[in-house]
């Protein structure tokens, strides 16, 4: 018997048992739906708390380039210029690139009242810099401020408004985080501040400078650093004969975490070349520069995430091999309940092999069929987890549906491993039904 001449034979008996093979099938697809619901929302999780962590709190996605033994991201190493930057930004996988300096002397006023806790930084990049409302620096004159310093600004207009005290508790809570509230973020954006610097020359000067951006709150971005742009720095070194404006460290974003190692290598390896790296001339041998990420705790969150779906896998699994049992319990009844059909069809000519080929076809054929329908239920309880997850976990952010298709194909590889696993023995025990025994049997 050939293989087609099995499909179709295995196609007209199947169908000639519809409910007790519907019932086979829908085992068999509740395991496989069971396990590719699972592995879609675990993967839709993971890569929206990898969003999160590198939008809004970790930053994950960021390298930080400083001299050793800088204290924090501002030491008192001013040696990388504003070619390393240039430089940077051409590295592939990297999606742009900041410099990483403090205004020298720096002082914020707002009518005329000096925001004591304000720090000034330069920035070189308008999109590096997460916004909870307007844009980020593009110009001299510009200026992005932290939300705590938003805060700040919201409690002195309404205070003076209203003529009562910015200590005032109603007014605190009215102005908290106000760069997530509309009609406040407006009121503040266009604001004028005052900033009084040391220039390139030493000398004090001061400006006047337009609120353009409410910076993002978050837990690893200070609430009260602004950005202007590096028309405010104060250090210079002559490099190759030319004078360029010197930062204390850079700070690189890549376009994709998958990258982050290989965009990692390609910066180490244009800041310990000499020839290439500004900050390397300046540095000569008596410092190195040091890169540093947080790859670590990448592979961390993605290991603890495996090991999730693996524990969740494991439960589904059951339902597969429950769905396994069922179908061979199928085959079972249905080797019962034909024998005297085997009797006929080995008495006629029919070869042991070609019983089990058709018997093992069959069992193929319903699990293959539960498999796939197994993919498109499971896809469809994974959107619909999510939408639940999403409704009923409140700050939660949007969970995209992330295909998976290495294992849509092992969802059906499986199902062709399940049915002949589940058809082996009962197949096994078809082509060894005695034929003129078979043909007695009522």
């Amino acid at each position: 018997m050939s293989i087609g001449e099995a499909l179709q034979l295995s196609w007209t008996n199947i169908g000639a048992h519809k409910l007790r093979n519907a019932l086979a099938v829908l085992s068999v697809t509740i395991g496989i739906a069971s396990v590719i619901a699972i592995v879609t929302m675990t993967t839709g999780l993971q890569d929206a708390l990898l969003d999160t962590l590198t939008k809004d709190l970790l930053r994950a996605n960021m390298i930080t380039v400083n001299v050793e033994g800088s204290a924090g991201l501002f030491g008192t190493a001013q040696v990388f210029s504003s070619r390393d930057v240039e430089a940077l930004r051409k590295i592939p996988g990297v999606k742009t690139a900041d410099v990483i300096g403090r205004v020298r002397g720096d002082a914020l006023y707002f009518n005329n009242r000096r925001l004591l806790d304000a720090s000034t930084r330069i920035t070189t990049s308008k999109d590096l810099i997460p916004m909870d409302a307007g844009r980020g620096v593009q110009a001299k004159g510009e200026i992005a401020i932290g939300a705590r310093i938003a805060e700040i600004i919201c409690r002195r207009m309404l205070a003076e408004e209203r003529q009562i005290s910015e200590n005032d508790e109603t007014l605190k809570e009215e102005c908290k985080s106000p760069g997530t509230k509309p009609d406040l973020a407006q009121r503040i954006l266009g604001q004028t501040l005052k900033l009084r610097f040391l220039g390139a020359d030493g000398q004090l000067a001061e400006d006047q400078l337009k609120i353009v951006g409410i910076v993002k709150d978050s837990q690893f971005i200070s609430g009260t650093a602004c950005y202007v742009s590096p028309d405010y720095q104060g250090f210079t070194e002559t490099i190759d004969g030319i004078e360029l404006p010197v930062y204390a460290g850079v700070i690189v974003s890549v376009s994709d975490l998958g990258q982050l190692s290989s965009v990692k290598r390609a910066v180490e390896e244009y800041f310990n070349n000499p020839n290439s790296s500004d900050a390397r001339k300046l540095l000569g041998e008596e410092k190195r520069v040091e890169i540093n990420t947080l790859e670590e705790i990448i592979n961390e969150i993605k290991k603890n995430f495996l090991q999730f779906t693996a524990f969740l896998g494991a439960i589904a699994l059951v339902a597969l091999l429950v769905g396994m049992i069922g179908v061979m319990n199928i085959m079972l009844i249905t080797v019962k309940e034909r024998t005297r059909e085997i009797g006929v069809m080995k008495a006629t000519g029919a070869t042991r092999s070609a019983v089990l080929k058709l018997f093992l076809t069959e069992s193929t054929i319903i699990c293959v069929v539960g498999a796939v329908l197994g993919v498109l239920f499971g896809m469809f309880l994974s959107v619909w987890f999510i939408k639940l997850t999403v409704a009923l976990a409140q700050g939660l952010r949007e969970i995209p549906f992330v295909f998976v298709p290495d294992w849509y194909v092992i969802a059906v590889l499986t199902g062709i491993a399940v049915g002949i696993v589940s058809g082996l023995y009962p197949a096994w025990q078809a082509a060894r039904v005695n034929p003129i025994e078979a043909l007695r049997y009522e």
